[in-house]
């Protein structure tokens, strides 16, 4: 928004004609110049942007643009001069964000439109003093008044008038200008008065003066905000004066704020609920103001902690509560409307309060299967039933991927993120959405291990043979692979069809929230929950002072995130040192003590060994092409635990699961000896399996 270029449009906009009222040598200036007996006013400059002011008043010395004008007659506020444009804005349905149409500015420039009756500004002291002395001027001649007009007011009697304090003025001077008219003054809230004017002859454009609390009874049961003083007076007419709810009038769309406030003071333990039942203006400008106005006051009471709801009336746009009373039938009519909205409000009220009781005390388990939510939540569950891996082994333990947090910890240099980068490959080439967020890598590094991996496949007939020369990731990131040229080709060509549902998102900045923000949008725009791999959760917590308080945050909103979108991550963890040299286990993760609470399944990465776990006969397994690798499920909510084998190849960044066969014999758990018809002892390696049966 470039606000002073509109700032300086406006200034410059001819003033409309009909928001000035005629004078016999010109126009009544806002100061209230050309409203006296010789009628000399105020004219406007030769281009028609300027009223200018003989009396030289105001501000500017009395010279006054289209904003000033403009804001006079809507009742518009400039003491904060931006807030005040943009009200104008508002009104004048001009869009801050593209201003280009300068037809916005003012649509109905062109109509010749009677200058509307506004109400009078009364909230200064000075202008308090005056109200007094108008009531002491009106004291009496209420009564003669209604008499004078068949004994009511708008269609409410003397004693509703009466009961409410108000009067009748027949010569009522504003303090800040020289004209007078007849008025009925209405106190509000801060002790000043808003004058209604009964003719409407004479022409205000001051906004109005506050709130008026119309009716408060010792313990109200609920309160009926409504938008004008008159509306509550009709609603005191139509049912009496003897309610068990509060009537709080708002006197004006522009008071909302006012009215949010005077709640907010009447009722600071907000034990009361709130019906708001502003009028349903006709749409102008593309807005409705009264129900504009309703939405946002019941938006600001249920952030401040009240019960609250909007009611619609008269169920009719541009008719308030005052057309019903002043109708054939009319209290009859407005009384059937109101007690039918208040036995509305009083449901919903119900409706809310129960809500809020069953979100603090939690559903029950017989509302859970009453309602089908049981069901619906296997019908959840049960998309991600077949999902896999890619890694055989894994997926026939598993019996389908559920989503969940799964933390996958390994020694430094142990393939880690390979395992993790081929997983999501794999599952990605199934039809999954898959985002890789790299804190450490680059993404040409990443496909770079792709790449090598996937020549290799061709080169040695799916490991089924091992090739003369290897294509490395290290090779290809150098540009060496001129003589495998025919293959990088041809996988280039492969991958760029196959991996449409795999990202990269290389991240600098460790912030989780950042992070969250960017995967929610993600979220709302996919046709199903998305796999999220982070490499690495320590890198998350890089810097702090405290990385065990950090990490437990930042796994506290990761599972937050992940029950909330049914999305599944996988988290690359770092080990304690002191465990290198130890079967893997809980103790042997960073913070494992979140780490272990906080997950729905920990995979931990290790080497299969010959001999102990030394530390020489870690590094001497490390050169071993294939390194034999173990993952070993230390926790699994959705299942058992267990342990699976794979061969890995460093130079090739490629992790092949082992067959049972294969992995029992390099295991060894289990020796069990066995002789032939013919006596010959045979040895056979494996495990024992269970009585338990796979899920």
């Amino acid at each position: 928004m470039d606000f002073e270029k509109i700032v300086s449009e406006l200034k410059n906009r001819p003033i409309p004609l009909h928001m000035l009222t005629p004078t016999k040598n010109g126009y009544v200036c806002i100061c209230g110049n050309g409203s006296g007996s010789s009628r000399t006013g105020a004219n406007l400059s030769s281009d028609g942007t300027r009223l200018l002011c003989g009396k030289q008043c105001g501000h500017s010395k009395g010279v006054y643009s289209y904003i000033d004008i403009a804001a006079h007659y809507y009742n518009i506020d400039l003491t904060n001069f931006v807030e005040g444009v943009k009200q104008l804005c508002q009104v004048e349905g001009i869009d801050l964000d593209n201003f280009n149409d300068k037809n916005k500015i003012f649509p109905h420039s062109d109509e010749k439109q009677l200058p509307q009756v506004k109400e009078i500004e009364s909230d200064t002291l000075k202008q308090k003093q005056a109200a007094e002395n108008f009531l002491k001027q009106s004291h009496g001649k209420l009564k003669k008044f209604l008499d004078n007009h068949g004994g009511k007011y708008r269609a409410i009697d003397y004693d509703v008038l009466n009961f409410l304090n108000w009067q009748y003025c027949p010569t009522y001077k504003h303090t800040n200008n020289n004209f007078t008219f007849p008025a009925m003054l209405i106190p509000n809230d801060n002790g000043g008065l808003l004058a209604r004017q009964i003719d409407g002859d004479a022409k205000s454009n001051l906004k109005p003066s506050g709130t008026s609390t119309l009716y408060l009874p010792q313990n109200p049961k609920f309160v009926l905000a409504v938008e004008g003083a008159i509306n509550g007076a009709s609603i005191l007419q139509a049912l009496g004066t003897d309610l068990d709810f509060a009537i709080i009038a708002a006197n004006g769309t522009p008071n909302k704020d006012l009215l949010v406030n005077k709640i907010l003071e009447l009722f600071p333990n907000k034990n009361i609920p709130v019906a708001i039942a502003f009028d349903t203006d006709v749409e102008k400008n593309g807005k409705h103001a009264g129900q504009d106005a309703a939405v946002n006051v019941l938006n600001s009471l249920i952030k401040a902690g009240y019960i609250a709801c909007t009611i619609n009336i008269t169920k009719t746009e541009g008719k308030d509560l005052n057309d019903v009373l002043n109708a054939n039938n009319g209290i009859s009519e407005l009384s059937k409307m109101l007690n039918d909205s208040i036995k509305f409000a009083k449901d919903e009220f119900e409706k809310i309060e129960n809500a809020k009781n069953q979100k603090l005390l939690g559903e029950s388990g017989a509302d859970y299967f009453k309602d089908s939510q049981f069901m619906d939540y296997l019908n959840l569950k049960k998309q991600f039933a077949d999902r896999v891996t890619g890694f055989s082994n894994i997926d026939d333990e598993m019996n389908g991927l559920l989503p969940g947090i799964y933390i996958i910890g390994g020694l430094s240099a142990l393939g880690k993120t390979t395992f993790v980068w081929q997983l999501l490959e794999q599952m990605s080439r199934n039809g999954e959405h898959c985002f890789f967020c790299s804190y450490e890598m680059a993404k040409g590094e990443l496909y770079c291990k792709t790449v090598a991996r996937e020549v290799y496949k061709i080169e040695s007939n799916n490991f089924n043979s091992i090739p003369e020369k290897v294509l490395t990731a290290s090779n290809i990131a150098k540009s060496r692979f001129y003589d495998h040229r025919a293959n990088f080709d041809t996988v280039l060509d492969n991958l760029s069809q196959e991996l449409t549902n795999l990202r990269v998102w290389e991240i600098d900045n460790p912030d989780i929230e950042a992070l969250l923000e960017r995967l929610e949008k993600v979220c709302t725009n996919l046709d199903k929950p998305p796999i999220v791999a982070i490499d690495y959760l320590q890198l998350l917590a890089a810097g702090s002072d405290n990385v065990k308080n950090v990490i437990d945050g930042i796994l506290l909103k990761l599972k937050t995130f992940q029950r909330k979108t049914n999305s599944t991550f996988f988290i690359v963890s770092s080990l304690n040192r002191a465990n290198y040299n130890t079967d893997i286990s809980f103790e042997s993760f960073k913070e494992s003590g979140n780490i272990e609470f906080s997950a729905d399944a920990i995979w931990g990465l290790q080497l299969l060994l010959d001999g102990e776990r030394t530390r020489q006969n870690i590094e001497k397994a490390k050169r071993d092409n294939p390194r034999q690798i173990q993952l070993q499920c230390l926790k699994n909510r959705f299942g058992r635990n267990f342990d699976v084998g794979f061969l890995y190849y460093p130079s090739v960044d490629y992790f092949k699961p082992m067959n049972e066969e294969t992995y029992l014999t390099v295991t060894d758990e289990y020796t069990d000896y066995q002789k032939n018809a013919a006596g010959i002892t045979t040895k056979i390696n494996g495990r024992t399996k269970d009585a338990e049966p796979k899920f």
